[in-house]
């Protein structure tokens, strides 16, 4: 398994709107460490995290990463679709392979 600071930054894309949402989602680097998604498993889905906080595990078909938060914050949302569909983070698409919101507190 996985479980670096340094190889959470590199499996995020993050992306931040209008109201100081900053959403975090699964990048190309991190499908290239674990292979097809088969699973996802959520480790905090509220509340407010710290730096390094580990906030999912992405379960692959070659290896499971332990996903940090690059951020302190407080969770706003996570995208619940990913436990029924965790195939979507098999491809890019800022719609479908979001993960978390968070907002500056």
């Amino acid at each position: 398994m996985i479980d670096r600071i340094e190889a959470s930054a590199d499996a995020l894309w993050l992306t931040p709107d209008e109201e100081g949402r900053l959403r975090l989602g699964f990048a190309d680097d991190g499908r290239k460490m674990v292979g097809d998604v088969t699973k996802i498993s959520w480790l905090v889905t509220a509340g407010r995290i710290k730096l390094g906080t580990p906030f999912m595990v992405v379960h692959g078909e070659r290896e499971d990463l332990t996903l940090r938060s690059p951020f302190a914050g407080r969770i706003q949302a996570i995208n619940q679709a990913l436990e029924e569909h965790p195939e979507r983070l098999n491809e890019h698409n800022d719609a479908l392979d979001w993960m978390i919101e968070l907002v500056d507190e």
